[in-house]
């Protein structure tokens, strides 16, 4: 009896390291680990969540109210945002900054312009979120579908406020530098400079050890000049889109990443290589370990669209 209950035990057992192991993932990569959100003071009042499967945010705390930048990729999550943000704060909620048109970066501005929040973007992330909704709504359906969260929720909230070349916002005596360098990951991204602090929010040009998606860019090279000149700054500490906390050889190391990966998708459409050909080469093996490069299909097939066509895959009109 008991070596019947031992033997239908250890079966039982099999069967579920078999699934566990089937259900691992087996490129290499860290996109599917659990990785619980996290807040950090990386300054005196400015908080960085990190949010391993979703995107990351920031908001600054001073005495007359609080800057959030980027709010999350429904109006549910940026709910759980503002629950966090009133952890550290009960001030009122007064500036929204939207870095880029990336659904998962805005798509929570509902909640916060409830909360009475100013927007501000640059001119043309203005521009994209209003022509790339219906492509930012098409990408995130697997989201949607996912969490249960109902599209019909998200709301398109426009800036109230855009700038060109460089804005400046003074909240409660503290001093912050929204910036923009030229093309990097879309053709405009707003850097966030926090001058005294020493910190940048970088949103979508980089994040710390994770592959970003390359089909919206008009120019791979300014992308890689932009992360070279974010390393130059008088800045230690760099708050990614994706990924945790990075410092100056993080960013240039992505700024190494994105070279290599424009390097070799020209050197493969200059010998006449198909997309496929180039995929199958895993010209990018030595970045496997590099969070999304389970997508690097859909990344070779988007810049090797360009490079074919001369058109950015997601352009901007």
């Amino acid at each position: 009896m008991k070596s019947r209950i031992m033997r239908t035990l250890l079966c039982v057992l099999s069967l579920f390291s078999a699934l566990a192991h089937a259900q691992a993932p087996t490129d290499g990569s860290v996109q599917n680990k659990e990785i619980p959100i996290t807040v950090t003071e990386v300054a005196p009042g400015l908080f960085f969540q990190y949010h391993h499967q979703g995107s990351n945010n920031a908001w600054l705390v001073t005495d007359d109210g609080v800057l959030v930048i980027d709010t999350r990729q429904h109006p549910k999550h940026a709910e759980e945002l503002l629950v966090a943000i009133r952890k550290t704060t009960d001030k009122p909620i007064k500036w929204v900054i939207n870095t880029h048109a990336h659904g998962d970066h805005y798509f929570g501005n509902g909640v916060f312009k409830r909360e009475g929040a100013t927007f501000i973007a640059h001119r043309d992330t203005a521009g994209m979120m209003q022509s790339h909704l219906p492509i930012e709504m098409k990408r995130r359906q697997g989201f949607f579908k996912q969490t249960g969260f109902d599209p019909k929720e998200v709301q398109l909230i426009l800036p109230d406020i855009t700038f060109d070349t460089t804005a400046t916002i003074t909240l409660g005596g503290r001093t912050v530098a929204l910036l923009y360098l030229g093309p990097g990951q879309n053709p405009v991204d707003t850097l966030v400079h926090f001058p005294k602090e020493r910190v940048i929010f970088t949103g979508g040009p980089f994040s710390k050890d994770s592959w970003p998606n390359p089909s919206f860019t008009p120019s791979m090279s300014n992308w890689v000049v932009m992360l070279r000149k974010m390393a130059a700054m008088d800045v230690d500490k760099f708050l990614g889109g994706h990924g945790d906390i990075g410092n100056k050889q993080d960013v240039l190391n992505q700024a190494q990443m994105m070279s290599d990966f424009d390097a070799g998708l020209r050197d493969g459409v200059k010998k006449g290589m198909s997309r496929e050909a180039i995929f199958k080469s895993e010209p990018f093996a030595k970045y496997k370990d590099v969070r999304n490069y389970f997508r690097m299909n859909l990344f070779i097939n988007s810049y090797y669209h360009y490079l074919t066509t001369g058109k950015v895959e997601n352009a901007y009109p």
